[in-house]
Formats: C-alpha cells, structure tokens, sequence
C-alpha cells in the first residue's frame, strides 16, 4: 500500500493539463481546505475531487477483496464516511464540490471535464448577473 499514490497521479496530471489547456488557474491538493481537494478553484469557492474508483468505491466498477475482507469492508465504509463529512463540512463554508470517478475520466474525459468547467461558468455567471441587479 506504501506505493499508492494520493498526489499526483496520472489521472490529476491529465485533469491539471486540461485545466491549463483551456487557461484555468486553480491550486492542486490544498492542505489547509478540508478534505485536501484535489483542484481548488479559491476565487469561485470550487473544490474538485478525482474519487478512485476502488477507495472511494464506485457502485459499479468496485471489486471487494477476497484476502482481509473486514479490513476492506471498514476501510471504505470510513472513506465513504469522511467523504460525506467533508462535503458537508465545504458546503457550510460556501464550497460548492464536485466528485469525479476516475473510471468516468478515463472513458468520459469530456463530459468530466464539462463538470468541472459547467460549475466555473456558473459560478462567473452568478457573479456577473449579481453585479448587475
């Protein structure tokens, strides 16, 4: 498990490429952010998650494992657990969250990137039309 990475992996790396592609500035794995999302947008309040498809367990691409299944079972059901604490706690604060499964990144790169870029527009939109009333 030491070899798992929780930065940096090749699915971030793709999502950061794109942002920047498109000219989107954003923080990466904000330590001081509840959670430690994995792309901060400070300036609309946007936390953007990339949940494993294993440790966050996806409903249908995860596989339990046969060797150690209690372990699993309470490792994932508190990876769940904090998830929905974590949302709750942003949303509190004025956050707005999105979640995206890696598995949807890998087959749906557009339309996952659409989320992301769908809650910034909004946001802006938001921002705009509230200056002008």
């Amino acid at each position: 498990m030491q070899n798992i990475r929780s930065t940096g992996t090749k699915i971030e790396l793709f999502v950061a490429r794109e942002l920047r592609r498109r000219g989107i500035y954003f923080s990466r794995n904000v330590k001081s952010i509840i959670g430690k999302p994995d792309f901060v947008f400070r300036k609309n309040k946007i936390a953007v998650f990339i949940d494993s498809d294993f440790w966050h367990q996806h409903p249908a691409r995860f596989i339990m494992p046969k060797s150690n299944r209690k372990y699993w079972k309470e490792k994932i059901a508190r990876n769940k657990r904090r998830d929905k604490e974590v949302n709750a706690e942003l949303k509190k604060n004025g956050w707005k969250i999105v979640r995206i499964w890696e598995y949807d990144i890998r087959q749906k790169s557009a339309r996952s990137l659409g989320k992301i870029l769908k809650k910034l527009k909004n946001k802006n939109y938001e921002r705009k039309s509230s200056i002008m009333s």
